[in-house]
């Protein structure tokens, strides 16, 4: 009985290890960020895919808040979805998927539209 017990927690174990081995590398818990300051720009949504768990959306996340432009951006998993509101005179669509594409994922254009002020 207590070789079973040792057997089923080291099993558990390698099981833990391996599941974090095949995930990306561990970020922060913020999946969005915000810029307090309401602008104009326009709405992006892209498909992700690639993401494998909640820690591939938080690398996402923090991949998008260095780009100058973003104004506010989520990333969903489940859902394998993208919403991004940019300023479209610092930064465009193109500009957004080769950041994401350096992350090691995948991302196309599901649609865009224009925001207004608010």
């Amino acid at each position: 009985m207590k070789k079973n017990l040792i057997l089923l927690s080291a099993l558990f174990l390698i099981g833990i290890a391996q599941l974090n081995a095949q995930c990306c590398k561990p970020t922060d818990n913020k999946a969005q960020t915000a810029n307090t300051t309401q602008q104009e720009g326009k709405t992006l949504q892209l498909k992700i895919t690639g993401m494998t768990c909640a820690g591939c959306s938080n690398h996402i996340s923090n991949a998008l808040k260095e780009v100058d432009g973003i104004i506010e951006h989520k990333v969903e998993y489940p859902g394998d979805l993208a919403t991004i509101q940019y300023d479209p005179k610092k930064t465009n669509p193109d500009a957004i998927i080769k950041v994401i594409e350096q992350t090691g994922y995948k991302a196309e254009i599901i649609k865009e539209n224009k925001k207004e002020k608010s």
